[in-house]
């Protein structure tokens, strides 16, 4: 009858429609079970990356926060502090330029490990504070190639830590940091390695910017001061530092 419920067929098609329900929920078992276990992956992942980068920030700091330490330390040198004769005002002139620069790369840091969850560092990179500490005796006697040397290690280690950083994080804004305070440091390195070339070629009287000294005639330089700052291509990275070496304990 048109209208009429068979409650027979009804209790089959519904026996049906249980059966079928059941067969489709065993077959999508497995598939949600790796949609989850996907999704953990895919989560635990993410956190990583992020702690990798909270502490990759942190070691930056540290080594922003010891390189300002080594600046400020150096300036307190008599040397230094009043400086006589082209090098050593040029030397210092570098020392509270880049200290500045090295303390507002510290901060920025800070503020990206604070913006990602992290805390800010305040102290100093642990592998190399004791570098610092033990060149202090020999800074003290005046040659101002041995502040040289010690600035190059610490800019040195700087741009191969932020290069290396750029290459393994997948942050894009603290890669883009990263690259952006790298292309600084490299910029401090290059002119370390053109005084040093200068200082080794006793030609400390072409150790001058224009503040200290006006600029220097290019025909007076030495061959070394052309090519040394530029002794890579492209910049290796032995020298980066983990990415916990200054995080935050």
């Amino acid at each position: 009858m048109p209208g009429h419920l068979d409650p027979g067929a009804f209790t089959e098609l519904m026996a049906e429609s249980a059966d079928l329900h059941a067969d489709a929920m065993r077959s999508m078992r497995q598939p949600l079970d790796e949609i989850v276990a996907l999704g953990k992956e895919r989560q635990a992942a993410r956190a990583a990356a992020a702690n990798d980068a909270v502490m990759a920030l942190q070691t930056a700091a540290s080594l922003e926060n010891l390189a300002v330490l080594a600046y400020r330390t150096a300036l307190t040198l008599p040397y230094l502090k009043n400086p006589t004769g082209t090098a050593f005002k040029t030397v210092a002139a570098f020392a509270q330029t880049t200290m500045a620069q090295h303390t507002d790369h510290g901060k920025a840091f800070n503020a990206k490990a604070k913006e990602l969850g992290g805390a800010e560092q305040t102290g100093t990179d642990p592998k190399y504070t004791p570098v610092v500490a033990n060149a202090v005796p020999q800074l003290k006697k005046g040659n101002p190639l041995d502040l040289v040397d010690l600035a190059m290690t610490l800019e040195d280690v700087a741009t191969s830590t932020y290069v290396k950083n750029i290459q393994t994080l997948t942050d894009p804004t603290v890669r883009l940091l990263f690259g952006t305070v790298a292309g600084v440091e490299s910029q401090h390195l290059a002119t370390l390695i053109a005084v040093k070339a200068l200082l080794s070629a006793n030609a400390p009287a072409l150790v001058t910017v224009k503040a200290t000294g006006g600029a220097v005639d290019v025909f007076a330089l030495p061959a070394a001061a052309g090519s040394a700052p530029v002794p890579e291509t492209f910049k290796k990275t032995e020298l980066a530092s983990p990415f916990a070496e200054g995080a935050v304990q």
